[in-house]
């Protein structure tokens, strides 16, 4: 199997092609490997990589399954392996080790044949809206090497995008894989809260906000993935549960009519940019000779994250700083962690109990205006974005100002649209539907119900093919690093 062979596959093809034994697990390690080897230097998406073992579970039994075979990558935080360690892009974590038990997604991951060749860049802590960290340096766009991928699963939007992998875990707590899937022109997809499982290490991450799964070229390789790692695991108190049958034997189940609401304005009622603009309209035309039924809708005004939003993540910093520090024996060092982490911790120290209460509170009153927002609709379709990916080194915290406010209003200016669906726990995909005039692909999102998760998926991929995204892709790989 040729490089190029492999990467006109996605992940369900490659399984396929193995399970007929038209190619074998390890020729399609080899030729992942190859390319992460030639690209990766240009790239810098992958940081770290287990290339000797995951040769060996290659020449192993596998596993039945739509998967199965297939290579992977984990992103640097939130999740544990057992042979990898997870270090947050951090130069306080440089030496930590492998440890713990590893986290469930990770093992159903394995269980479901994947094979992981190591991990992806991400903005340390997976703080930031594009992945520029200090640890490792910028990972590049593959359409175009100056502008961001996009954060914090930037080093899986550019892995994927660039045919390393068909698909790569992604964190989203504020947009972390819709905002880099959006930049790289692939497909990310966060479910519903608590769908897949963050165990055992954490129950929520963020405050709730948080939900990790995978970047993808295709819709149906991001059912496969939560097919397998979907559900609650013991001694949880959350989790929802995959449809009867699943989710990627669901996408083929037929599409009713659906009401959709459409905006190209953010909840501070700032309108996207023109390209952007241009994408939804695009889009809704589609839809609507889908026979969906398209109407205005308009965010509540709770859903603006406020103040407040920020004591639910720079409070996770905290706490892992102070386990590390603990571990260490010292307390991290001024060249150890960067300036957005420093604010970070500086304003997660100033909050009291009550603080972080109020926090959690003013995200259930946003989650129901958004619910109640909603009742009229089964989805809502929005840009992703609300402007091009800018260029590398202008969306910093040391560019914007050197403070959390500067930083704010410049990231939520360039990407507005997702985190009202981490407020409201809700399903929510940036879905790639076409090449910009600058060449940068173009994407919408479309978000349902809490627990809509199906519906979403299966409109993804009406999307994706009356798009035919897929084969507009298919013919740019040249043009791609």
């Amino acid at each position: 199997m040729t490089p190029d062979d492999y990467r006109s596959q996605d992940g369900v093809g490659l399984a396929q092609l193995i399970a007929r034994g038209e190619a074998s697990a390890p020729e399609v390690a080899e030729a992942a490997i190859s390319l992460l080897e030639t690209l990766n230097p240009r790239l810098n998406a992958v940081v770290r990589t287990r290339l000797g073992p995951a040769r060996t579970e290659a020449a192993q039994a596998l596993p039945h399954g739509p998967l199965a075979g297939v290579p992977f990558l984990l992103k640097d935080v939130n999740l544990f392996s057992r042979d990898l360690p997870t270090r947050f892009a951090s130069r306080f974590f440089a030496d930590a080790p492998p440890g713990g038990e590893e986290s469930t997604m990770v093992r159903r991951w394995r269980e479901a044949g994947l094979l992981i060749l190591g991990q992806t860049n991400t903005p340390e802590f997976a703080g930031d809206f594009i992945t520029e960290p200090t640890a490792h340096g910028p990972t590049r766009n593959p359409w175009n090497d100056g502008v961001t991928v996009g954060g914090s699963s930037g080093g899986a939007g550019a892995a994927v995008a660039a045919g390393l992998v068909p698909l790569a875990h992604g964190t989203d707590l504020g947009g972390s894989i819709r905002i880099p899937a959006a930049c790289c022109g692939v497909f990310g997809f966060k479910p519903s809260v608590g769908l897949n499982p963050l165990g055992p290490r954490w129950e929520e991450i963020a405050g709730g906000l948080d939900a990790d799964h995978v970047l993808t070229r295709t819709v149906r390789d991001s059912a496969a993935s939560l097919d397998a790692t979907a559900g609650p695991e013991a001694g949880t108190r959350l989790g929802g549960r995959p449809p009867p049958g699943g989710f990627l034997s669901g996408l083929v189940a037929p599409l009713p009519r659906l009401r959709i609401g459409v905006t190209v304005e953010d909840p501070s009622g700032r309108r996207a940019g023109s390209a952007q603009v241009a994408a939804v309209e695009r889009t809704a035309r589609l839809l609507s000779g889908l026979s969906h039924r398209l109407e205005p809708y308009a965010y509540p005004p709770e859903a603006v994250p406020g103040p407040w939003f920020d004591a639910l993540w720079t409070t996770d910093i905290l706490h892992l700083v102070r386990e590390r520090a603990a571990q260490l024996g010292r307390e991290p060092r001024e060249d150890e962690l960067e300036g957005l982490t420093w604010a970070a911790l500086r304003h997660a120290q100033g909050l009291s109990a009550a603080d972080y209460l109020d926090a959690r509170l003013a995200m259930v009153r946003a989650a129901q205006a958004l619910g109640r927002s909603m009742e009229r609709f089964d989805i809502v379709l929005t840009p992703t974005l609300a402007e091009d990916p800018p260029a590398l080194g202008t969306l910093n915290f040391e560019a914007n100002g050197h403070d959390l406010e500067g930083w704010n209003a410049r990231g939520y200016g360039f990407a507005p649209f997702s985190t009202p669906a981490n407020l409201a726990g809700q399903p929510s995909a940036s879905c790639p539907v076409m090449i910009g005039a600058q060449g940068i692909p173009l994407a919408v999102q479309i978000t349902g119900r809490p627990g809509a998760d199906l519906l979403v998926l299966q409109l993804a991929r009406e999307l994706e093919e009356a798009t035919e995204w897929a084969r507009t892709y298919a013919g740019l790989w040249k043009r791609l690093i």
